[in-house]
C-alpha cells in the first residue's frame, strides 16, 4: 500500500471554492496544472473543445494540465476546485474526464480542499490523503460518461440549445435553422465528426443526464418528466437500450454501493 500512495506523490496542491451564481460563465481558460472541479451544490458545464461534462454534488470533472475549457452555471453552484501539479497520472490524460464521485471521493476531496486551504499544509504530510483521494478517483469504477461535441460550430451551438433544456421537443429542422444551417447540413457533421445521427445524439445526452440525476437519487418519474417523455416506460426502455438495465435497477445499484 506505501508504494502505490507515494506513487501519487505531488509536490504542489492549491484550493479554491466559490459561489457562482446560475447563468454566469468561466471565459476558456487553461491550467498548466491538473484540475479537479466540484460543484458541492448547483450544476455545471464544463465544455473543452469537444467534450462536455456535468459537474454537481455527484460528478466531477478532471481537466488535465493545458486543456483550455469554459464552465457555465446550470444553476447558481458552490465550486470547489483542487489545484495538484507533479501528478504523474495527469500526464496520462489528454482530454476532460467525468469522475462518479461516491461519498468516500466527496469526503476525501473537501477534506484535502479544507486542509490545503490552511498556511501550514504540506502535501508531505498528507500523503497517505492525496495518496487515497487518487486511488478512488483512479479506479476504473470511477470513471463517468462525457457529453461529446462536434467541431462544427454550428452544430455545436444545435448542441448549446439542446443542453440548455433537454426536454425541449424542438425538432433537427428549427435547431438548425437558429444555428444558421440546414437540417440536412447538421446531420451530415454529426455523422461525420461523432459517428452518431442527431437523435441518437439528444438521446444519449438524455440518458447521460439521467445517470447524473439517478446518482443524486432522485426519483425515476421526476426523471423522466424533466427530460420530456411521454411515460416512465418510455423512458425506462430507452434507458434500458442505453445502459443494459433499467434505470429503477440502476437506482438500487447505486444504492448498494454507496450504503
Amino acid at each position: 500500500m506505501e508504494d502505490n500512495v507515494l506513487s501519487y506523490f505531488v509536490n504542489h496542491v492549491a484550493p479554491w471554492v466559490n459561489c457562482y451564481p446560475a447563468g454566469s460563465m468561466i471565459e476558456p481558460h487553461s491550467h498548466d496544472v491538473l484540475q479537479i472541479l466540484y460543484a458541492s451544490s448547483g450544476s455545471m458545464l464544463v465544455r473543452t473543445n469537444g467534450l462536455a461534462c456535468i459537474v454537481n454534488p455527484g460528478r466531477a470533472a478532471l481537466i488535465p494540465p493545458g486543456v483550455e475549457h469554459q464552465v457555465h452555471m446550470n444553476s447558481q453552484a458552490d465550486m470547489a476546485t483542487l489545484y495538484v501539479s507533479g501528478l504523474k497520472q495527469a500526464m496520462c490524460l489528454d482530454e476532460a474526464s467525468s469522475v462518479t464521485v461516491s461519498p468516500i471521493i466527496k469526503q476525501l476531496l473537501l477534506t484535502a480542499i479544507a486542509r490545503s486551504a490552511s498556511p501550514s499544509f504540506s502535501p508531505v504530510r498528507s500523503v497517505h490523503l492525496l495518496g487515497l483521494l487518487f486511488e478512488e478517483i483512479y479506479n476504473g469504477d470511477s470513471w463517468a460518461p462525457s457529453i461529446s461535441f462536434p467541431q462544427d460550430q454550428r452544430a455545436s451551438r444545435v448542441c448549446e440549445k439542446v443542453l440548455a433544456d433537454p426536454a425541449e421537443g424542438n425538432t433537427l429542422e428549427s435547431l438548425a435553422r437558429q444555428a444558421g444551417a440546414s437540417s440536412r447540413t447538421i446531420s451530415r457533421i454529426f455523422r461525420r465528426e461523432l459517428g452518431l445521427s442527431f437523435l441518437e445524439w439528444r438521446q444519449q445526452v438524455q440518458i447521460i443526464i439521467a445517470i447524473n440525476a439517478l446518482d443524486l437519487g432522485q426519483p425515476v418519474s421526476k426523471i423522466a418528466f424533466e427530460l420530456g417523455y411521454s411515460s416512465i416506460s418510455a423512458f425506462s426502455s430507452a434507458f434500458r437500450k442505453q445502459v443494459g438495465c433499467p434505470p429503477s435497477a440502476y437506482a438500487r445499484k447505486g444504492e448498494m454501493i454507496t450504503s
